[in-house]
């Protein structure tokens, strides 16, 4: 897993590349505090070239999800593929995302 970030008129997006491994866990959730840690608390999650994520990562964007509301941010996701909304369905997960089609629409409802 990689991940490039973007921003957008003060919201970030931060594209993942590849699977969400256990392995690779650590690195996206030490990105995420980083982005928190320097105010960015406006953060679209571009899932749109990852296929897979595992449990402990809808365990660790939950999370961070909770730490973002606390400094009055969010965090949305977008290009979810329909296996990672299968499991994000299951898992109850769509009650507490704002999921988007595409990148734009995920970054214009900040505006709202």
């Amino acid at each position: 897993m990689n991940y490039i970030i973007h921003e957008h008129s003060g919201v970030v997006e931060m594209v993942i590349e590849g699977n969400v491994l256990q392995e690779n866990v650590e690195m996206l959730k030490s990105r995420l505090h980083d982005l928190i840690d320097n105010g960015k608390v406006k953060i679209v999650l571009n899932m749109g070239q990852s296929n897979y994520v595992s449990s402990l990562c809808l365990a660790v964007i939950v999370d961070i999800k909770k730490q973002l509301s606390e400094h009055e941010g969010d965090l949305r996701i977008a290009n979810v593929n329909r296996l990672v909304k299968n499991l994000m369905e299951i898992t109850n997960l769509v009650k507490k995302f704002q999921l988007f089609e595409n990148v734009d629409d995920a970054v214009r409802s900040f505006e709202e």
